[in-house]
């Protein structure tokens, strides 16, 4: 999602293409979401209330001033809950698969940890304030040059790798994480498979066997894109539900709720409220 799609709601919800984005979330009611995509590796620094992730048999929870770290690939459930007669608020910041691939080559040898889908940052970890400082300057006015904002997520790929938590790559993009990005840069076309194969300059019959290579396929990934784009919309902006299930690609209201309930667990209006 672009940055001039969301700043005319607020400004607590934006992205660069190719570098990652940010999310400013602040709720004032307990919030339920099952199976909430993670495609690219992500930081949530929890400032009010407490947050809890569950990935299989993995649980980790933070409250104020501590960071988790989810890898990209994910799926994660999860609960975001108010302090007491307050809110819940975090600052989430997504790194981009083309700076994670840059890292990784730079670095070389992985780190000789195991990977991990979630993790938790020691309270003193460099990790916060880098998190801050990318946050920031996604958000900033004017906005910073997309050599400044690398930079400062190169931070947050190093702090990770001191502190043992890589970010699992392909040295190649593949076919699932290429029609991700070009579904992502406008969910809300009409896309088919057709249509993708022929942007990614193949034929339909090679994107679907590439992607089921992957263990992927073109609706599963179009329908993600779309769910996940809304859930940071409703999330990240006051943008009326109507006009999100537009920017989404639902002409119907009531089938994007539907659709967004039956992936989320929850509909879209209960978390505005």
């Amino acid at each position: 999602m672009s940055k001039e799609t969301i700043e005319q709601h607020g400004p607590a919800c934006a992205g660069r293409t190719g570098l990652g984005g940010t999310l400013e979330l602040s709720v004032r009611r307990e919030q339920r979401i099952a199976d909430v995509p993670f495609p690219d590796p992500c930081l949530i620094l929890v400032t009010r209330g407490r947050k809890t992730l569950s990935v299989g048999d993995q649980r980790l929870s933070a409250g104020p001033g501590q960071l988790l770290f989810v890898n990209g690939g994910v799926s994660a459930s999860m609960c975001n809950a108010p302090e007491p007669g307050g809110v819940y608020a975090a600052t989430c910041v997504a790194v981009a698969p083309e700076l994670v691939r840059a890292h990784a080559i730079a670095r070389g040898a992985l780190p000789a940890t195991p990977w991990r889908a979630l993790a938790q940052a020691p309270m003193d970890s460099p990790l916060a304030e880098a998190v801050r400082h990318v946050a920031a300057g996604m958000l900033a006015e004017p906005p910073l040059s997309d050599r400044l904002l690398r930079h400062r997520l190169a931070e947050i790929l190093i702090a990770l790798d001191d502190l043992g938590c890589w970010c699992r790559i392909g040295t190649v993009a593949g076919a699932a994480e290429r029609v991700r990005a070009l579904l992502s840069s406008a969910p809300a076309e009409p896309w088919s498979a057709r249509d993708v194969a022929t942007r990614l300059h193949m034929s339909e019959a090679t994107l679907r066997r590439l992607l089921r290579a992957e263990g992927a396929g073109f609706r599963e990934l179009l329908n993600e894109v779309r769910m996940g784009t809304a859930l940071a919309m409703i999330q990240g902006t006051t943008m009326p539900l109507q006009v999100i299930a537009n920017a989404c690609g639902y002409a119907s209201p009531s089938r994007f709720a539907a659709r967004f309930k039956a992936r989320f667990g929850t509909a879209p209006s209960d978390l505005r409220r």
